[in-house]
């Protein structure tokens, strides 16, 4: 008797994940799809200590998920922004007033901040030793609500390999995975 109510309750527990995976497959308004981000920023550099971290001013993205959504399918909008996640995200170098590159930047942190939200850690990157670009680890975490408004930005804070000051222009590439249900 005890292994008759066993299997009917993993036939019961099967049935009922088959049945959510099948509507949450039906809710999909749109297949997830990417939203690419790039923008080329001068960024003031200045290290005094190589143990502490150096904040940038707020580099505005103002990301339009409206907009993208609609692109995709006009039939839907921000109201029916269900997930937004982080993808990727890289550093690439251009230029700089005193010659350094990227490898001036040993540790970095990229937070993401909207009105009445607090900045949250996006993605993370250590022990850097390329010159030309930043790959980053980014967090699997939900961004949802820092975007459902276009008034967004980036905040990069960076630890220095060594100290120096400059002006360094870099392109920041990323792109965002977003999910639209009904």
């Amino acid at each position: 008797m005890k292994k008759l109510t066993l299997l009917t309750a993993v036939l019961t527990m099967f049935f009922l994940s088959s049945c959510r995976d099948i509507i949450n497959t039906v809710l999909d308004a749109l297949p997830p799809f990417d939203v690419p981000f790039s923008t080329s920023v001068q960024v003031p550099f200045a290290t005094v200590s190589t143990t502490t971290y150096t904040r940038t001013p707020e580099i505005p993205m103002n990301l339009d998920l409206d907009a993208k959504i609609k692109q995709n399918d006009p039939k839907y909008s921000i109201n029916n922004l269900k997930s937004v996640k982080l993808s990727n995200l890289t550093l690439v170098y251009v230029s700089s007033q005193l010659g350094n590159k990227l490898d001036v930047i040993k540790n970095a942190r990229i937070y993401v901040k909207s009105p009445g939200k607090t900045e949250r850690l996006i993605a993370s990157a250590y022990n850097n030793t390329n010159p030309d670009g930043i790959s980053f680890n980014v967090e699997d975490s939900e961004l949802l609500d820092y975007f459902r408004t276009t008034e967004n930005s980036l905040i990069i804070e960076i630890q220095g390999s060594r100290v120096t000051a400059d002006q360094i222009k870099m392109t920041i590439n990323s792109g965002f995975k977003i999910k639209v249900q009904l």
